[in-house]
């Protein structure tokens, strides 16, 4: 029975009710900042970032420095994405979710053009409270909430990581993989050594607990935008 994975359904609405800035109609972008981007006003997105195409980041969402953001992408509210992370393509990123340094994520495949195997496109959609840790490389995958890939973990093309599951660290997928709900996967090629786990398994594994977390640091970059915006 296949089982239903969630992924950030209510992906930009603090920040459409707040009202997106579209930049180059709001004024000069900065230089290197190539495209029509919206940029929720409460962003805080360091001036070292290149954006180029389509980009939209949602309320309260953190950008650090070295960042290349690529494409047509969005990303939702209250997410954190540390330095020198490259995300290129078609992509979508929820809420409250969490992507550390030097991680790669692309688009994927197109379908069914030069030597592609794909019989539809790739897509790139990571859900809300998701934790994708340092080093980590995504080719047109999908995580559902509060799926985690652990350091240098790799997903290769079409991988589907379900609702609470995590690849661990320094695991690698193949192509079209499926990481079931709440599994718990390791190894090269990796396979899934727990099912079921618990926010206690979680906890054991990471040291924190990546929806607590990043609940907590988003709060926090939401309290700092605040107080900023009294200041001004």
């Amino acid at each position: 029975m296949k089982k239903r994975m969630t992924i950030g359904a209510a992906l930009l609405a603090p920040s459409l009710a707040l009202g997106a800035v579209l930049l180059n109609a709001a004024g000069p972008n900065p230089p290197q900042w190539r495209g029509n981007h919206k940029i929720d006003p409460t962003a805080d997105i360091h001036p070292s970032v290149i954006l180029e195409g389509s980009v939209t980041v949602g309320a309260y969402t953190k950008i650090d420095a070295g960042t290349v953001i690529t494409g047509n992408v969005t990303i939702g509210h209250h997410s954190l994405i540390r330095c020198n992370t490259t995300i290129r393509g078609t992509n979508r990123i929820g809420n409250y979710t969490h992507i550390y340094d030097n991680v790669c994520i692309e688009g994927g495949r197109p379908a069914k053009i030069g030597t592609s195997r794909a019989e539809t496109p790739d897509q790139s959609i990571i859900g809300d409270h998701c934790w994708i840790n340092h080093g980590a490389t995504m080719h047109g995958t999908q995580i559902a909430d509060r799926g985690a890939v652990g350091l240098n973990g790799c997903c290769d093309y079409n991988t589907r990581i379900g609702a609470g599951a995590i690849l661990a660290n320094g695991s690698a997928t193949h192509t079209n993989q499926v990481i079931p709900e709440n599994a718990f996967a390791e190894g090269v090629p990796a396979v899934v050594k727990k099912e079921n786990i618990t926010d206690e398994d979680r906890l054991d594994y990471f040291g924190v607990l990546p929806e607590g977390w990043t609940t907590f640091e988003g709060e926090g970059q939401e309290k700092r935008a605040r107080a900023r915006q009294q200041k001004q």
